[in-house]
């Protein structure tokens, strides 16, 4: 069984406070190796970062005729069995061995944790909200979008937030609301539910530790589409709207001009239009799609995950709460500078 003591023995697991890396050796699986098993394949593309435990490992390359043995233990030992992607070597047991394999995004993140929570703790008491258990920014750092933050900013935001007590049944936001924070579930659950116009309400979602929510009204700046209830007591942290315009919207979304759309497209980018469907049929960019802002979480399987898209809608607001929403799920999206108003008359 791995311990923190253990991790402390390899590069860069050796920069994590205690707290950090106790967490880290109950989810890390020791691996046992027969002798002559392949550990990985030159040319492997997968982002894992492998340890050598005990026993040892040759690395080859096609490149060379010359071989390096790894044994566990060695200081060699403390750094990752053919890092990099793709993997310069083929590593193979050279005997009976014991390794471990982290992954290098979680691993970023548990760095990028460890320092911003350690400068949190320093500016802000024992007492506060940032005091112990950091599972929740764990959770938050794993969304696409507060990982694509640079940390400087990160480390901004987390000393901008605020905590809020909330009680069972109490509501953090109420639908026709304005827009004033951006909010993290620190603790706890909350149910997320709609009234129609007919006044009937609808439970759309359930929000848990290290969902975000609120966003829509704060890049829009229409009133509060839904209303956020607590499922039990919990703790939201809240970001003001001008540190969330600061610190958030400014780096996640990329505007673009038309010249600039146009080259995307010639070079394979996607083209949405998130207006909804009357607006579409009246008139819309040659080569785009139609996917209604208000359609857009029920439609994700219609996107390819791989591919760049361009959003417009008639003025740029409606594409920046769709690009920030994709920009969450990890596409990579850009915005049409003024949307449809733009462009040149014909």
């Amino acid at each position: 069984m791995l311990t923190a003591d253990i991790l402390k023995n390899f590069t860069p697991l050796h920069t994590l406070t205690d707290q950090h890396l106790a967490r880290l050796a109950k989810r890390v699986v020791v691996e046992d190796v027969a002798k002559g098993a392949l550990v990985c394949v030159e040319g492997d593309t997968d982002n894992n970062a492998i340890y050598l435990l005990e026993g040892g490992v040759e690395m080859r390359s096609r490149s060379s005729s010359m071989s390096r043995v790894l044994q566990g233990g060695t200081p060699d030992a403390a750094f990752p069995v053919s890092p990099g992607r793709p993997r310069p070597y083929t590593a193979t047991t050279t005997t009976q061995a014991r390794i471990f394999r982290i992954d290098n995004a979680k691993l970023d993140r548990a760095v990028l944790l460890d320092e911003v929570s350690t400068t949190i703790t320093r500016v802000h008491d024992a007492g506060s909200a940032f005091a112990g258990d950091s599972e929740w920014l764990e959770e938050m750092l794993a969304s696409p979008a507060f990982g694509a933050l640079a940390r400087e900013r990160v480390a901004m935001l987390l000393l901008k937030l605020e905590p809020m007590i909330i009680k069972n049944g109490e509501a953090v936001i109420r639908q026709g609301e304005a827009g004033d924070y951006y909010y993290i579930v620190k603790e706890g659950q909350l149910t997320v539910s709609r009234k129609d116009e007919q006044g009937k309400v609808k439970l759309v979602n359930k929000l848990k530790r290290g969902h975000v929510f609120g966003e829509e009204a704060l890049l829009s700046g229409d009133p509060r589409n839904a209303s956020i209830v607590a499922m039990g007591d919990s703790i939201v942290m809240r970001l003001a709207k001008a540190d969330f315009e600061e610190l958030v919207k400014k780096p996640l979304i990329t505007y673009v001009s038309v010249e600039e759309t146009q080259e995307r497209m010639r070079r394979g980018a996607g083209l949405v239009d998130v207006r909804n469907a009357a607006e579409f049929q009246q008139g819309a960019i040659k080569g785009s799609v139609n996917i209604p802002i208000n359609e857009l979480r029920t439609r994700l399987a219609q996107l390819d995950p791989v591919c760049p898209y361009v959003i417009y809608c008639r003025n740029g607001v409606q594409s920046e709460v769709a690009a920030f929403l994709l920009r969450q799920r990890g596409f990579e999206v850009f915005v049409l500078r003024g949307g449809l108003k733009s462009l040149p008359r014909a």
